[in-house]
């Protein structure tokens, strides 16, 4: 299923609405000067509701509980972008039988959060750290992917 609209930081509108976030990821200058950004996504059918921040906001490090989604559940991903420009995406499941019974859906939101960084613009392959690789390989994809383009 394709992505229609995106909500980002609150924003409603198509996938333009984070182009600027996506360019971003694309030049490791601001990558690094933001420490890298902490991020949430949801999916609600077609809607994509993104919420992103720098690491560093003033100096200040910046937290995933400040940010807020419409929809946010146990499929929710929550990620770092590390000043390397490393991924690392979780979730939180409400219990550990949650994660082997819909290991396919979570499979799919993290294929889709990449297809859409990849349809608009990221030009990155987008390394994995190895938390995150576990996680997959937990997931039924063995080998585990390394990359966000490898998914």
């Amino acid at each position: 299923m394709g992505i229609l609209t995106v909500t980002f930081n609150g924003k409603t509108g198509d996938s333009a609405v984070a182009a600027a976030w996506i360019g971003a990821l694309n030049d490791a200058r601001i990558i690094q000067e933001k420490a890298g950004y902490l991020f949430k996504a949801s999916f609600d059918g077609s809607h994509l509701m993104l919420a992103v921040n720098p690491c560093l906001i003033h100096g200040e490090r910046s937290r995933h509980y400040n940010q807020h989604l419409d929809k946010e559940d146990a499929l929710t991903l929550i990620g770092t972008i590390d000043a390397q420009g490393i991924f690392t995406i979780l979730f939180h499941p409400e219990s550990r039988e949650q994660v082997a019974e819909r290991a396919t859906e979570y499979i799919e939101r993290y294929r889709r959060f990449a297809a859409f960084l990849f349809d608009n613009g990221y030009k990155g392959c987008g390394p994995l750290d190895e938390v995150t690789q576990a996680v997959l390989q937990n997931l039924g994809l063995d080998p585990a992917p390394q990359t966000l383009a490898a998914l």
